[in-house]
């Protein structure tokens, strides 16, 4: 009886080892998979967001801006008891059509957006908060209409997606099919539209950026975009997003990304190893706290003040396509050498800097810091006051005092003398530590004026920062940094454990042997004014 209990627990065992077994290559096989969503309830958000005067679709009360909501896809309106009914009563935006060769318009009546104009009489839409549910509007062209001219209106006619309608994946042109056992749609294609000049934007929202900003921006880009192309950065990176990019075809995609020079690099890497092609667009709203490369192509340090959807589609739509250069760090580990076995080689991606020192250990510290469990605030403000408290405790303590002895520097295969240092900057963009632009500061020397920095001619600027203190005077422009050299190669011998970050990505690397140098290019939008 005795051997029989324990096959039967040895049978029990192997059951449940088999089962994790199957969920686990399972999950494999569904790795890179993206659902299409059928048919839901609408996306409620705060309405607080539209900083304007809402009313209920449903009721028509006018809406406390504290508990009142909104669909973040078609613009419905709703006080929280008055949900259930919407859902049932109002239909929201499709996310996919099978066999449908046009898209109808989809009216939502009232809550108009702020100096809407009628597109039959072109006169202005008074919305004010006296007059109650007024107007209405087509939530995928946006069009508007006065309550009679809305009546002379064919309301029922084919909707062409309006003045953003290159950039709309229309849901009639999205393939999904159902796998054997799947309950859910997964996206297999895109059909092309017949659109002229159409270049479809997704959007990709990194919400740990900044405060509620990329939440926000998700929210008003969905009311004008089709809402699955508008997607906030989830625990698997940017992958899921990227494979509406990957299955578009030939067709060149944008991509709107909101977050800081970290998250931009995480979307640029996968874009690369998907082998996306043609290589999409990128355009930026700057959430992060340094924001340097948003800086160099025009987008700003800092999200703008209002958040208008309108005019971040019309800036993208500007913008002028540029080439910005990818740099390979090869880092192979020597404290683990064997004579028998190849060193491991890590590598990593750099398109904006690449530092070594105090400014990379303040960073670090402040990594961690956001990422402990008592980190409860998460806006600009505070994580720059973190940033400057790390900074004047290094102006103290020195950390990264006479950096120079812990590493060889080889520019272009020769070994350079460094001078006492506490960091060194390897710059593809001028502009690192949050705007400060090292390569501007050094051509107030006379003999430097030749230094001409550009972000895609396959060169590295390398500077040398004295101090903390250093940092601070050059953040005000009353210091120049240190001028190392210029080099398409680049070789970092470390012999001791340093503080490094690449892009805003802070660590504390080994001792080491780096190689640096460029390899392919990332094409950018670069802000222009209209």
């Amino acid at each position: 009886m005795e051997g029989v209990e324990l096959s039967f627990e040895a049978l029990i065992g192997s059951f449940l080892a088999l089962l994790l077994l199957f969920f686990f290559c399972r999950s494999l096989l569904i790795e890179n998979v993206v659902y299409i969503p059928g048919k839901k309830r609408h996306g409620w958000k705060p309405v607080r967001i539209l900083e304007r005067a809402c009313y209920c679709s449903v009721c028509e009360m006018l809406l406390p801006p504290s508990t009142g909501l909104f669909c973040d896809s078609c613009g419905v309106c709703s006080h929280p008891s008055c949900t259930k009914k919407a859902d049932s009563n109002f239909k929201c935006k499709e996310k996919y059509l099978k066999n449908e060769k046009s898209i109808i318009h989809l009216w939502v009546k009232g809550n108009l957006p702020l100096h809407s104009e009628c597109f039959e009489c072109h006169e202005d839409i008074e919305s004010s908060i006296i007059n109650g549910l007024v107007g209405y509007r087509c939530c995928w062209c946006q069009r508007t209409f006065h309550n009679n001219c809305y009546k002379k209106f064919d309301i029922n006619s084919e909707c062409d997606f309006g003045e953003f309608k290159d950039m709309i994946y229309p849901p009639n042109c999205i393939l999904a099919a159902r796998t054997r056992g799947a309950i859910k749609l997964h996206l297999t294609g895109i059909k092309p539209p017949n659109i002229e000049n159409w270049k479809p934007l997704i959007v990709i929202a990194n919400t740990k950026s900044g405060s509620n900003t990329a939440s926000d921006v998700v929210a008003l880009l969905r009311g004008i975009l089709h809402p699955l192309q508008v997607m906030e950065l989830g625990r698997r990176g940017p992958a899921d997003a990227l494979q509406w990019a990957a299955v578009t075809g030939p067709r060149a995609c944008r991509i709107l990304i909101a977050g800081g020079d970290g998250t931009i690099g995480w979307v640029l890497n996968t874009i690369f190893s998907l082998e996306i092609k043609p290589i999409p667009e990128v355009a930026i709203i700057p959430l992060g706290t340094g924001n340097d490369l948003s800086r160099v192509l025009g987008w700003g340090s800092e999200p703008p003040t209002e958040l208008n959807p309108t005019q971040i589609l019309r800036n993208i739509r500007c913008a002028k396509s540029v080439s910005l250069d990818r740099f390979i760090m090869e880092v192979e580990v020597l404290k683990y050498r064997l004579p028998i076995h190849k060193p491991p080689i890590k590598t990593i991606y750099m398109y904006s800097y690449f530092s070594i020192g105090v400014d990379a250990l303040v960073t670090y510290n402040f990594h961690k810091t956001r990422e402990s469990k008592f980190y409860l605030l998460s806006s600009r403000i505070f994580n720059k006051l973190i940033y400057f408290g790390f900074g004047t405790q290094q102006i103290v303590q020195r950390d990264c005092e006479n950096i120079e002895k812990r590493f060889e520097l080889y520019l272009d295969n020769k070994l350079v003398e460094l001078p006492e240092l506490q960091s060194i900057v390897f710059l593809n963009i001028d502009s690192w530590g949050a705007g400060v632009k090292l390569c501007e500061l050094s051509r107030t020397d006379c003999s430097l004026t030749d230094l001409k920095n550009s972000i895609s001619d396959g060169l590295i600027e390398v500077f040398g920062i004295v101090s903390s203190f250093h940092i601070a005077q050059l953040q005000v422009g009353i210091s120049k940094p240190i001028r190392i050299g210029q080099a398409k190669h680049i070789r970092i011998l470390m012999k001791q454990t340093c503080p490094m970050q690449a892009d805003g990505e802070p660590w504390m690397q080994l001792p080491c042997d780096i190689r640096i140098q460029a390899r392919g290019q990332a094409r950018m939008l670069k802000f222009r004014n209209m």
